[in-house]
């Protein structure tokens, strides 16, 4: 990873802000990697792949552009991140919620979700207008386009209501940023500062 950072960051007319940019996506690269393996590893250990890999494939498609709950360390991020998918995998699929509770979740978290994207993260806040009303964009098609899967595509069983599960913890965290912000003062409800 060093040896591609050095190449990267060694070609010519490079500004100062691409530099800074090019060192943050590496680095981003290298603590999602250490992280999925170790999370693929201790899920495929107890037999819970294919939830994981649903939870994280609706995390590239909605965290990404709606935003979330941060943490400042890689330790603090992998332990938050562990602990909340064992939560969305392991105990919450396990309460005894008809279907009919499991699509109402589903629905509010998507509804609070297209309300509440996009919240800028403290390491990448929005830098123009055009960049938040993007994220929100995707945010929203995302966010129903799983709905919808989940709704229709699932049959009700372990991992659809893993999937829902991620969902409602999505939003749970847009809320708490959103009422952090609110009293933080630092532009409330969604907003483009960041934390």
């Amino acid at each position: 990873m060093a040896k591609l950072k050095d190449l990267l960051l060694s070609q010519p007319n490079i500004s100062d802000l691409d530099q800074m940019k090019i060192s943050y996506a590496l680095e981003l690269l290298r603590n999602e990697s250490i992280k999925t393996v170790l999370y693929c590893a201790f899920f495929f250990a107890i037999g819970y792949l294919p939830a994981l890999l649903l939870c994280m494939a609706i995390s590239c498609t909605v965290r990404v552009f709606s935003g979330g709950i941060h943490m400042k360390t890689n330790v603090g991020c992998f332990g938050m991140g562990f602990i909340m998918l064992c939560g969305q995998i392991l105990l919450l699929p396990s309460l005894p919620l008809s279907q009919l509770a499991y699509t109402t979740l589903l629905w509010i978290s998507i509804a609070v979700i297209c309300f509440l994207s996009p919240i800028a993260s403290y390491k990448r806040p929005f830098k123009t207008q055009k960049r938040y009303a993007l994220c929100k964009k995707w945010a929203i098609l995302f966010s129903i386009a799983w709905g919808l899967a989940l709704t229709f595509y699932f049959q009700p069983s372990q991992p659809q209501h893993c999937g829902i599960w991620y969902l409602v913890i999505q939003a749970i965290q847009l809320v708490c940023q959103s009422i952090y912000r609110y009293y933080k003062n630092t532009n409330p409800i969604g907003g483009q500062n960041h934390v």
